[in-house]
């Protein structure tokens, strides 16, 4: 016999009422009479699990729960290891450690609980998981957007660092050396401070880059990754507007990058010439069109541009404007010889 047990809660009317119409199916059936009392199917019905038949029992099951029968559920309780996640946006990149936390609790750590020189799976449970949905840099070495395992060979002196495209499995036993993505070593730190749970954090070093860092018991292990900051930005415009019918905000907030970031002149003053078309009666996309006008040589324009940027916003002033106009004022007195000249670039 085959034994399925339903938790039908009293139910025994509504499920007859199912079954009766799959008499022939499921004929040797016998309802609960109880509460959480198995009901059972016969050996001879396993035919009937093919992908028609499991809609049917799927469906019958589904009426069961929204007739007041209980959902299955899972007993939830503190874990000796408790699963614990870190993201941090690197520039556009969003980097994530997923792992779970064991504790301390007065052992020994390095080179007992955790043994030297042995491939670890930096953590409890499934092998710790980093994620990057961008391609990225990691000791030189180009790092492809997704998820993967983060192993560890914790030594005396170096650590091996470890990412493995066999993401999501159970500790370290099925750990392939065949599938290792990058492989590196970096030099631990010891902290006088104890760190009782394990910890992953991401710092930011820079707007391109970070550090991820673990910390347990008294080590400090860190690795650094790096985005190409520029190019993904660049990406992002050129997408955003090959897909998107977008307003003079957007052209103008491309412009402004490109121009604080170093980027192309040319490109922000076809992005701030667009802006200015699409609303010429806003102040901001003729001071940032001035700007790339002046990034491009064109002092001249950069200056007519400017100017009709403080006429525009007198003639229709915000706090925007009020907060802007020095900024413009100082822009433009940047721009000019004393005595009426323009200063080249």
């Amino acid at each position: 016999m085959v034994q399925i047990s339903v938790y039908c809660l009293n139910n025994r009317t509504t499920i007859s009422r199912i079954f009766s119409g799959f008499s022939e199916l499921f004929h040797p059936v016998r309802v609960c009479q109880e509460s959480f009392t198995p009901f059972t199917l016969n050996q001879n019905l396993l035919y009937m699990f093919t992908t028609s038949n499991i809609r049917i029992i799927s469906a019958a099951m589904l009426i069961c729960t929204l007739a007041g029968a209980p959902a299955f559920s899972q007993l939830i309780l503190p874990q000796p290891s408790p699963k614990a996640s870190v993201m941090q946006v690197v520039g556009v990149t969003e980097l994530s450690v997923t792992y779970s936390s064991p504790a301390v609790k007065g052992r020994v750590v390095w080179g007992d609980l955790v043994p030297y020189d042995e491939v670890w799976r930096t953590g409890a449970n499934s092998a710790t998981e980093i994620s990057f949905s961008t391609a990225v840099q990691i000791a030189g070495n180009q790092v492809k957007a997704g998820k993967y395992a983060l192993f560890t060979i914790p030594g005396r002196d170096n650590w091996t660092i470890i990412l493995n495209s066999n993401e999501g499995q159970w500790g370290s036993t099925n750990y392939k050396k065949e599938l290792d993505v990058v492989r590196f070593t970096v030099r631990p730190s010891m902290s006088e401070r104890m760190q009782e749970r394990l910890n992953f954090a991401v710092e930011l070093t820079g707007e391109d880059r970070a550090e991820v860092v673990l910390r347990w018991e008294k080590m400090r292990v860190s690795f650094g990754v790096t985005t190409d900051l520029k190019m993904l930005a660049m990406d992002n415009i050129n997408l955003y507007f090959h897909n998107a019918k977008a307003d003079w905000y957007s052209h103008h907030n491309a412009a402004s990058y490109l121009l604080t970031n170093g980027g192309s002149a040319a490109e922000a003053l076809r992005f701030a010439a667009r802006s200015v078309e699409l609303n010429p009666e806003h102040f901001m996309p003729h001071f940032t069109k001035a700007r790339a006008l002046a990034a491009t040589g064109n002092i001249n324009d950069a200056l007519a541009s400017a100017r009709q940027a403080i006429a525009v916003g007198e003639a229709k002033t915000s706090d925007w404007f009020e907060m802007t106009r020095p900024e413009i004022e100082a822009s433009i007195k940047g721009w000019v010889i004393p005595g009426g000249g323009v200063k080249k670039k």
